[in-house]
């Protein structure tokens, strides 16, 4: 049940920051979103996100319940998620990635906590869910989850251009971060996986990306 709590409350959190996007900045077209308006997108994938955790805890994947002692598993995503930044941050100095990659502030703070709910139902809980519905409850754990770390790192190469250099980093980076995303479902829980991509984008997207934009351009 904690699993589905720590999902609903990422959801609220998600609706409220797309919400105060929509009413309170002036945010022109979206990373990855376009001209599709992030509210939307949003709750379509709330809901998609509660179906598809719903089952996994009713077909007894194993997504483990968040632990009772959450401080020191909160201080090791956060740092595991700096950590992680590291990587994209030094792609980016010597191999730049395209000025309107992130939003600067203020619009970050409300795009990247919403934006992250759509990633997390989008590659993870969702395709998740659909192999576990057609495939047999005999299948290892490992067999589940292994497509599923690959489906991010492979939509992120699709919008670099060529196959380059920058993006064969891309992909291995990405995909080590996806796999430390489904390490930590399986060992703690939605709470911790969510909690990475938060972690991650505070260090890559807010604070790097702010920065980048003064550095960079």
């Amino acid at each position: 049940m904690h699993n589905q709590k720590a999902y609903l409350i990422s959801a609220a959190v998600a609706v409220l920051a797309a919400g105060g996007l929509t009413l309170f900045t002036a945010a022109g077209p979206l990373p990855v979103l376009g001209s599709f308006p992030l509210l939307p997108a949003v709750l379509l994938m709330a809901v998609l996100g509660m179906v598809a955790i719903s089952y996994l805890v009713h077909r007894d994947v194993p997504c483990a319940e968040t632990p009772s002692a959450m401080l020191p598993l909160v201080a090791r995503v956060a740092g595991l998620g700096a950590l992680l930044a590291i990587p994209p941050i030094l792609i980016d100095m010597f191999l730049p990635f395209p000025q309107s990659m992130n939003l600067p502030l203020p619009d970050a703070l409300y795009f990247y906590p919403a934006i992250a709910l759509v990633a997390e139902v989008q590659f993870h809980l969702f395709p998740l869910a659909l192999l576990a519905l057609v495939l047999p409850r005999t299948v290892s754990p490992i067999l589940l989850v292994l497509p599923v770390v690959l489906i991010e790192p492979l939509f992120q190469v699709f919008f670099l251009q060529g196959f380059t250099l920058q993006t064969i980093l891309v992909l291995f980076n990405v995909g080590l971060i996806s796999a430390c995303q489904m390490w930590l479902f399986l060992r703690y829980g939605y709470g911790a996986m969510f909690g990475l991509r938060i972690a991650f984008y505070l260090f890559w997207h807010i604070i790097w990306g702010a920065l980048r934009l003064q550095l960079l351009f």
